[in-house]
């Protein structure tokens, strides 16, 4: 399966464009960047050049393979963090049906390595899937503190997105509370850079983008050897069960997933019985729609956790309800809420005792047939993207000796 390397030009704009859209990809939760750079036909190069260099086998090619990918995807990344969190918010169940589509283009690509099917790949296959299903339904969201062995552990975790096909380190992230805190660090990251606040950038970026970058090497490292070890000796079964993974990721992108508050911060005010009172201000919900919501956000209380409803509007936060829920110790929860960059940032700044506003954003993602169409025409949309991009230009053709031999 893994060519010679040396005899092969450098498919430079086939990395560019998987570079792009593996940034993409792990950006959104429950989609692997893994997935695009499978589709994309350089799945063989990529974990041959991550094996080579983490082994310190520094020659030329794995070098101009992974800077392409990981700089391209870097700067995907920097440049569509804002856009990719709008529209997660504002029209979650397209975006999730795209990458439905996305994610499953690459199955073909996968299931013609398994053939033959022997049982044992099969078996391997349906094994990934179990595993992947396990993930989607059976594991409840929960809340970690944003601390520095936390964030390198996502980073290791987030990781495998890069890795492998199917598994998405976004959506376990967000399985453990994390991913909004990572992604809101990035835009933030990003906006402090534009407005040149270098002391906000410096916060940002040694309190979370250091600890995950760290962990992000240190995961690539490991999976990288480990995935080459199993697709080198024993490639059926590593293949078949990459194809379990792949199709089972889709389950836990259903995109009319119903509101839920599960991942709501636990970290309210303590009362002085020991117990957690949850403080929440609503905002973007009708009065219509104000007591069922108001019921979901009770459901989540616990033994020692009591949710308290300290007020609802429909409009957008503002700048002084961002004032208020400080003064409070309260969650803001906005429903299918474009709330503006400067009312986010002044949530995400710390107060004197270190605390931040916690400023939860729940996207519409309810069914109505419209957005059943839509939705479908989406993941057809999606499938096609990745089948066509896995197709294009096949292997770039070396260059003629006059413009000089091709990189080994």
């Amino acid at each position: 399966m893994f060519f010679d390397l040396a005899r092969k030009p450098v498919p430079y704009i086939r990395l560019s464009i998987t570079g792009v859209f593996m940034g993409l990809a792990n950006l959104v939760p429950g989609v692997s960047g893994g997935t695009m750079v499978l589709a994309l036909g350089l799945y063989d190069e990529f974990i041959e050049a991550m094996s080579s260099i983490s082994r310190f086998r520094l020659t030329l090619r794995p070098l101009v393979v992974l800077a392409l990918l990981f700089g391209v995807s870097a700067v995907s990344v920097l440049v569509f963090a804002s856009a990719i969190q709008f529209t997660m918010e504002m029209f979650r169940p397209g975006m999730l049906a795209l990458f439905i589509g996305m994610t499953l283009g690459g199955a073909p690509t996968l299931w013609k390595e398994m053939r033959p099917h022997a049982g044992s790949t099969v078996g391997a296959a349906v094994a990934g899937f179990i595993v992947m299903a396990a993930v989607a339904l059976l594991l409840k969201p929960g809340t970690l503190p944003i601390t520095w062995p936390i964030l390198f552990i996502a980073g290791i975790i987030g990781s495998s997105a890069m890795i492998l096909p199917g598994i998405s380190g976004s959506y376990l992230l967000l399985i453990m509370g994390l991913y909004l805190p990572i992604i809101g660090g990035v835009s933030n990251f990003k906006d402090a850079l534009s407005a040149r606040d270098i002391s906000l950038a410096i916060s940002v970026g040694m309190g979370i983008i250091l600890p995950v970058g760290l962990g992000v090497v240190t995961g690539i490292v490991a999976f990288s050897n480990l995935l080459n070890f199993l697709l080198t000796r024993h490639h059926k079964l590593t293949v078949g069960f990459l194809f379990g993974l792949l199709v089972g990721s889709v389950l836990g992108l259903y995109p009319f997933q119903t509101q839920s508050f599960d991942k709501l911060p636990r970290r309210g005010v303590t009362m002085p019985d020991g117990s957690t009172e949850l403080r929440v201000m609503a905002h973007g919900w009708t009065a219509t729609e104000g007591d069922a919501i108001l019921a979901k956000l009770k459901a989540v209380e616990t033994a020692k956790v009591s949710v308290k409803i300290l007020g609802s509007s429909d409009q957008i936060p503002a700048a002084a309800n961002i004032e208020a829920a400080r003064a409070a110790e309260a969650v803001i929860i906005a429903f299918d809420q474009n709330v503006p960059r400067d009312v986010r940032r002044m949530a995400d700044t710390k107060d004197a005792n270190g605390k931040r506003v916690e400023l939860v954003i729940v996207p519409d993602a309810r069914f109505s047939p419209g957005r059943a169409g839509l939705v479908v025409l989406l993941v057809l949309v999606g499938f096609a993207c990745t089948i066509l991009l896995g197709r294009f230009g096949g292997e770039e053709k070396p260059k003629k000796a006059a413009m000089g031999a091709p990189i080994s």
